[in-house]
């Protein structure tokens, strides 16, 4: 088996991170010129051998600028490569734009991006940390609705809302349910209708997997009309008058009566659920990992001496520096060297790109925030 990454020559330009006060940081030129390394594992043992090697397209290009801490340069050539309808490029200017908190960029290329390929773009990732960072006095404790949605967990819902102060944001989690009956669901458009009529201020995650729950119940040869009436509702909740419209037609065809009408509300805001945190024994790191901190790396191989699967969560990371990856790769072989599985999960699309370049997705099974 050959297992290609790049190393980092002993002469080479030192990163950004380890370079002195007004040095300039390298240019992709001279990021390019990298030794080339094929790794074959044999019975023998690890043989490893050196050809040249560089970036091969755009995306490579600022996967290693924005490991060597160009951020303009990093941006300037994303936006320049999204007219190819490159998705990597899309992800990773969106990551880029969540790490440095640009809201309004990110909503701007949300809105892009759903326009260009008619999908829905990934949501912003700290929507839920800004709302946890709110005042006190406009906090809400959030409410996440069980697996069944039925008259306990409407009353539920409706305690949640109506305990909450009138100025708080109140979280609403239907990512769990997995079923409605039909007192669940007169129940719940009744308190959302009362809800976006008093202007409360709600925040939802996990809708769109509830949507398509109710669609496929009202899909059935013998739907509920509440089944109907709850979907017009959270459509109207979240102020998606088309959708709204268009269902209320249906309707009023499928029952043959009159179906409610829409009413300009204050829409909620949709948010990514809150993460479930893994139920493993793995090793999560976070921040940055630099020649100048790399105790990270130290904790993977303190970690893969006790663990014959070496698990390790990126979620929280936000880059790993172009001078660290030589030892990276270090750390990682000796895994493989000791027989050991590697698994590197939940990093970002620019950290992704830059083990592809790297060659690090053959030296571990990478789960990225992105999936391809």
């Amino acid at each position: 088996m050959a297992l290609s990454f790049f190393k980092k020559n002993k002469d080479k330009t030192p990163s950004p991170a380890n370079q002195p006060a007004g040095a300039t940081a390298p240019e992709i030129d001279d990021l390019s010129t990298e030794t080339l390394l094929t790794m074959n594992m044999a019975t023998s043992g690890i043989v490893v051998e050196e050809t040249s090697g560089a970036p091969q397209s755009p995306v490579d290009e600022a996967a290693i600028l924005y490991a060597s801490g160009q951020n303009d340069m990093t941006e300037r050539l994303l936006r320049d490569v999204l007219d190819t309808g490159d998705l990597r490029a899309w992800y990773m200017l969106f990551d880029l734009y969540d790490i440095q908190n640009r809201e309004k960029d990110f909503d701007q290329l949300a809105l892009d991006f759903a326009v260009r390929f008619e999908s829905s773009p990934p949501v912003w990732q700290k929507a839920l940390s800004s709302a946890a960072a709110a005042p006190k006095q406009d906090q809400a404790a959030s409410l996440a609705l069980p697996g069944l949605l039925d008259k306990t967990a409407a009353a539920s819902l409706r305690e949640c809302i109506e305990s909450a102060a009138k100025t708080a944001v109140v979280l609403i989690d239907f990512s769990h349910i997995e079923m409605v009956d039909e007192a669940g669901a007169s129940e719940c458009a009744k308190i959302l209708n009362s809800a976006t009529k008093a202007r409360r201020k709600l925040q939802v995650s996990g809708v769109d997997r509830f949507i398509a729950l109710l669609q496929d119940l009202n899909r059935a040869t013998h739907s509920r009309a509440v089944h109907w009436l709850l979907l017009l509702e959270l459509y109207q909740t979240l102020g998606q008058e088309d959708n709204f419209e268009n269902l209320a037609v249906d309707y009023a065809v499928r029952f043959e009566v009159s179906p409610p009408s829409w009413s300009e509300v204050q829409a909620a805001v949709v948010v990514q659920a809150a993460p479930v945190e893994p139920r493993d024994d793995a090793l999560r790191l976070s921040g940055e990992i630099t020649p100048a901190n790399d105790s990270a790396l130290q904790e993977v191989g303190t970690y893969a001496a006790s663990h014959d699967e070496v698990l390790v969560d990126l979620t929280q990371v936000t880059r790993v520096d172009y001078g660290s990856v030589s030892q990276f790769i270090s750390v990682l072989m000796q895994c493989l060297g000791s027989g050991k599985s590697i698994t590197l999960r939940g990093h970002n699309a620019l950290i992704h790109e830059l083990f592809r370049v790297m060659g690090i997705d053959q030296l571990a099974h990478l789960v990225p925030l992105h999936p391809a």
